[in-house]
């Protein structure tokens, strides 16, 4: 193979895959794409209801240090480590955020240009919606967008629930409202799972000027004279490599790995490199502002044997997957998470609570075994979308990263994530749903919870919010955007401060977390990302 290269593109994940397609879709240059996993060509990562077989088996094993505000626990973050990166493995859930996330952007943190009226010519090009259209939504983008083609009655219950709550049913959950139940909308096409790798590397995968590198991780960026030109990597079989670029070096290795690869190419605090022997060549709050979602998964049992417990076994599997492979319909087309709701809790006029359903119980989800044993129920996974908490990522002595997510280090956090764990159980509490479950045991005594008043009720819910929150996989804010060296790692075109032919396009740029899921926010800042390098050419 070659080792020069117009542009090398660290990471082929949600937002590598779409520099590669517009890289090579523009411009007459050379693009190599290197990513550490291997191929995302499998049955299961196609397969929609197949989400929980290979989220644990094709991440990254990152795990969150412990910390005292969740009783010392660690917890995974689980990321994408195969082409197509996280939208290979992710509950391809298609939501943007609200409007007024970005604007926070632009009004709060300097960053001009990325305010929602800026972003959303980026989602509309990037979107292929199969419904919904307008203003708001693409139809040709290369991300295909689907409604559910499989919606388990148990789906259906929780939607009226929502509406018995008093909660509008909605059709778009990217409309910028306050409030709403409904299905999630999905990045899946024609009963399979839609990555980036599928929606834009798919379309230039044999381009002659396109190289795609995969089980290689990089090491460093090579910067010499104050300007990226290439990087050290490791080949699972070649071993070392010596990758040079021409022009750029882009990462696009999300929030823990694009921190990571600059702190070892001599940019970010100078005191945390000294400690490493690193040579600081740009003192950067590389690793600070990292934020995540929080959620909690509400348990309960049902009176009949109704829900998706044993599908995946024995012959009930066979004829599913059978389905599946033969007409891309029925159970398998599911991503499982099929309904939602977006709840404002603290009438901000914008949705603070996001809720997830399953109709089945969250098992493979369950740090604590709270739901060992069991076996038909159902699960809502209630969390809180704008954390107060920021926490860090650094290297290790040993050679890994160390990340401290300073989880409910914010009081407020807590307050916020009960108000969530709240707006569950009253979701439980509807006609709908009351009528279909027999107990409610995660939280323990949730009944009694249920009926005590809030003052009463307040201990044992944060209890149980600081011993069984987990993360949600949004890990952002790293590497963030701004005007300033001082505050931000990456300027307004997303170059590294003080580095030549540098960039970061990925996850990690973002300021703040946006109200809802990150794939599709990554993907539409990695299209504005690529204009960006186009217009330098």
């Amino acid at each position: 193979m070659q080792h020069d290269y117009d542009y090398i593109i660290v990471g082929a994940g949600s937002a590598g895959c779409v520099l590669a397609y517009r890289l090579i879709q523009t411009l007459d240059a050379s693009v190599l794409l290197v990513e550490a996993g291997g191929s995302d060509a499998s049955l299961l990562i196609r397969m929609p209801a197949a989400v929980g077989k290979v989220i644990p088996t094709r991440t990254w094993p990152y795990m969150t240090t412990p910390h005292a505000a969740t009783n010392n626990r660690a917890m995974t973050i689980a990321q994408g480590r195969l082409i197509g990166g996280s939208s290979s493995v992710n509950g391809m859930i298609y939501i943007r955020g609200h409007r007024t996330d970005y604007d926070a952007w632009a009004n709060d943190y300097g960053c001009t240009g990325w305010d929602y009226e800026s972003l959303l010519p980026y989602f509309v090009r990037s979107e292929g919606n199969e419904s919904l259209a307008g203003p708001l939504h693409g139809n040709d983008g290369p991300l295909k967008v689907s409604e559910n083609r499989y919606r388990h009655p148990l789906s259906q219950t929780f939607v009226r629930a929502g509406q018995e709550l008093g909660l509008p049913y909605v059709n778009d959950f990217n409309d910028n409202a306050c409030e709403g139940v409904g299905y999630y909308q999905t990045t899946t096409f024609e009963g399979e799972r839609y990555s980036t790798s599928k929606a834009y590397l798919s379309q230039v995968r044999k381009h002659p000027r396109l190289t795609v590198l995969s089980d290689t991780d990089v090491e460093r960026v090579i910067i010499e004279g104050g300007a990226a030109t290439g990087i050290k990597a490791r080949h699972a079989k070649k071993g070392e490599m010596t990758l040079h670029a021409r022009r750029e070096v882009i990462l696009s290795a999300g929030a823990i790995g694009s921190p990571r690869i600059l702190m070892q190419s001599g940019i970010g605090h100078r005191d945390h490199l000294a400690e490493h022997g690193i040579e600081c060549l740009s003192d950067l709050p590389v690793g600070d502002n990292l934020q995540d979602h929080l959620h909690l998964s509400i348990n309960a049992s049902l009176k009949a044997p109704t829900s998706l417990y044993g599908q995946d076994t024995g012959i009930k599997a066979l004829r599913h997957g059978g389905e599946w492979l033969m007409h891309r319909s029925g159970l398998m087309t599911s991503n499982v998470l099929e309904g939602g709701a977006f709840l404002d809790t603290n009438n901000e006029g914008r949705p603070d609570t996001q809720i997830h359903f399953m109709p089945v119980l969250d098992t493979w989800d369950d740090p604590n075994g709270i739901g060992k044993g069991r076996t038909h129920g159902i699960t809502l996974k209630v969390g809180h979308l704008r954390p107060a908490s920021r926490g860090t990522v650094r290297l290790t002595h040993s050679g890994s990263t160390a990340i401290n997510a300073n989880f409910l280090a914010a009081p407020e956090d807590v307050e916020h994530q009960v108000r969530a764990l709240r707006a569950g159980l009253a979701l439980l509490d509807t006609p709908a749903l009351s009528g279909v479950i027999d107990e409610v045991f995660s939280p323990p005594e949730a009944r009694h919870l249920m009926t005590q008043d809030a003052a009463e009720s307040q201990p044992a819910l944060e209890a149980f919010v600081r011993q069984y929150c987990k993360t949600t996989y949004h890990p952002v804010g790293t590497c963030r955007m701004g005007p300033d060296a001082e505050t931000s790692v990456v300027d307004l075109e997303l170059k590294v401060h003080g580095v030549n032919g540098l960039r970061v396009i990925d996850c990690s740029v973002f300021p703040t977390l946006p109200g809802g899921n990150t794939n599709a926010p990554t993907i539409a800042v990695a299209e504005k990302g690529a204009d960006h390098i186009i217009a330098d050419v």
